[in-house]
């Protein structure tokens, strides 16, 4: 059985409902920031960053993306990912890895309070350049959207889906005004939630409605 470190509208947020989507038997720990930092958690991930999924021979996996593509690979009869080595499952690694390293890190750099900035005036540049940064990723997953929707895979709903709702409930300046400017990717985030296996989740998360996040 899995153990999922978890806290609420953080990064685990994708694993967590993805693992209700597989149905796979799972222990979640809800953990606090204060406790993601602590000793004990960073023999876990000694990243001290959330998710992590812990194995049963007492292991345990840290990067959002990396848990993604294990469990997609350990569960393939979930139908969460193309079927290996495909071609669709190259473009699903892609895409996967585009939200993970590119979209996902500018987002965070867009929040501000950067530890690169040393001075306000730098932090607001960084905040700048970091929002028209995502905008521009933003607009490359909305284009997607709208010439090979309804999902990131076209017509098979799959993990990146999950991974996109996620980044998209921490939209800047809010998740409503992501929202306006990719309308396609508000489709996404709104057909996310209305899927029945995830409400239980949403709801632990306060994501079930527009705006939970904070905006």
């Amino acid at each position: 059985m899995y153990k999922l470190y978890n806290v609420k509208a953080w990064g685990s947020l994708s694993i967590h409902l993805l693992l209700e989507e597989l149905g796979v038997p799972y222990t979640n720990i809800w953990m606090t920031a204060d406790q993601v930092r602590e000793p004990e958690y960073l023999q876990i991930n000694p990243l001290g960053m959330i998710p992590a999924l812990g194995l049963a021979d007492g292991r345990s996996l840290y990067e959002s993306a990396a848990i993604v593509s294990f469990l997609v690979a350990a569960h393939p009869d979930g139908g969460m990912s193309p079927a290996f080595g495909s071609n669709d499952y190259g473009e699903f690694m892609s895409l996967l890895h585009l939200m993970s390293t590119e979209l996902y890190p500018t987002i965070s750099l867009a929040s501000g309070n950067s530890a690169y900035a040393e001075t306000s005036a730098q932090d607001a540049h960084i905040v700048a350049t970091a929002t028209a940064l995502a905008d521009r990723y933003w607009q490359l997953l909305d284009d997607r959207l709208a010439k090979h929707g309804p999902w990131l895979m076209g017509k098979e709903f799959s993990a990146l889906d999950f991974y996109c709702f996620m980044l998209s409930i921490w939209g800047k300046p809010s998740e409503a005004a992501l929202h306006q400017r990719f309308p396609r990717i508000a489709k996404l985030a709104a057909a996310v939630r209305a899927r029945p296996k995830l409400k239980a989740a949403l709801e632990s998360h306060g994501v079930v409605d527009l705006g939970g996040y904070g905006g």
